[in-house]
């Protein structure tokens, strides 16, 4: 979780037209842009709402986990995102502590799994050491109508710089379920950070006893891991921010499934690397990464930016970039959704349907009051000038 003050400049990036044929054939980056349907854009949430992931399961039908009155909350969609049915509540708060950042997935069996992050907060002034920052599954047998099947997996500290966040979890060939999380629970004397992992063999069920620490620079702090399995490289990805140049900006982090995490993946390693292309200023933040790959090959890179923005890291907006099909050099940055300079657009997130179409989701109250947005777009080749 980012923690700390951002910096720049100020205009926003224009929005690329919609047009031009829909033939992403190759899977270079090179010669192709992401065009954004402005016609499809539409609100998700009833009310409010943050931190929304969308994913669609094997019968076509969007679902929706996002952040509700302090709880988690789920949605479906049966028309693609065109409409959604009425939410209904994974988990509700506690007295002193919210229900935050949850994940949604799919699993082999078609069963789903949840993911979210107890944060506890003062109450009258007063904390309650009792109360801690943690990590929590839930299951749905039932495409979401009931979900049940809770587990505590982890327990940080009450304190909030000493807290765990923002879990993520893939499901390997293996059947093997893998969470990644932010954990600072164990660096109590610094401000340190790293990514750590849970492993599960049944679904959901029952989970290792020990975090796996899996990602770690000293004296820095790598959040907010998102995972994938590269297609065809029995390759294991997640993008973190990574603020080893000061501001955060958009590492990947990789393992093959043969190296299955033997070692923390340091600063130096191979298994590391910057993800723009041509790198950000120092100075920009772009936090918040969101990791996902097109069935043609490419893969997809979001972060909520401050560049060509204010000063002001809860001003940011959503990027996107496309990168190649081993998860590296993102290159031809857009801009799906259209947030003034005084607006926002955080906790971003994206989705790839069957058919390759792009779901960018997005938390802003450019369109009136914070809620959840979504834009449709697809992968078309460039324009030649």
């Amino acid at each position: 979780m980012g923690k700390g003050k951002v910096a720049i400049i100020g205009l926003l990036i224009p929005l690329f037209a919609c047009s031009q044929d829909k033939m992403p054939d190759m899977k270079s980056p090179a010669g192709f842009d992401i065009v954004w349907e402005q016609s499809s854009l539409k609100q998700v949430s009833i009310g409010g709402g943050n931190y929304a992931r969308i994913i669609q399961l094997h019968n076509g039908k969007l679902m929706c986990v996002y952040e509700s009155d302090e709880g988690i909350e789920s949605i479906i969609s049966t028309d693609l995102g065109k409409t959604w049915l009425t939410p209904v509540k994974i988990a509700s708060s506690v007295t002193g502590v919210n229900m935050a950042v949850p994940d949604i997935l799919e699993l082999q069996d078609n069963s789903l799994l949840a993911s979210y992050n107890p944060r506890p907060y003062k109450v009258n002034g007063v904390v309650d050491t009792s109360r801690h920052f943690a990590i929590i599954t839930k299951k749905s047998y039932d495409e979401g109508k009931t979900w049940t099947d809770e587990r505590l997996i982890y327990q940080a500290s009450y304190r909030f710089e000493d807290g765990c966040w923002e879990p993520s979890q893939v499901q390997l060939p293996s059947g093997e379920v893998q969470l990644y999380f932010s954990d600072e629970g164990v660096y109590t004397q610094s401000n340190e950070q790293n990514i750590s992992m849970f492993r599960s063999l049944d679904g959901g069920l029952t989970w290792s006893k020990k975090p796996q620490i899996v990602s770690f620079t000293p004296g820095h702090r790598d959040g907010m891991p998102v995972p994938i399995l590269l297609e065809g490289k029995n390759e294991v990805l997640f993008s973190i921010e990574d603020n080893v140049g000061g501001q955060f900006k958009p590492s990947i982090i990789r393992n093959s499934f043969a190296q299955n995490w033997q070692k923390t993946v340091g600063l130096t390693d191979a298994e590391r690397s910057y993800a723009l292309t041509p790198k950000l200023p120092n100075e920009v933040y772009a936090g918040a990464p969101f990791l996902r790959q097109l069935h043609s090959g490419q893969t997809l890179l979001s972060y909520q930016s401050t560049q060509d923005r204010a000063n002001n890291g809860d001003l940011a907006c959503m990027r996107v970039a496309l990168g190649d099909n081993n998860g590296r050099n993102f290159v031809n940055v857009t801009t799906p959704f259209t947030v003034p300079l005084d607006k926002h657009g955080l906790w971003n997130s994206l989705c790839v349907l069957s058919d390759d179409t792009i779901i960018a989701v997005t938390s802003t109250n450019a369109y009136g009051k914070n809620a959840i947005w979504m834009i449709k777009g697809h992968l078309v080749k460039k324009r030649l000038n």
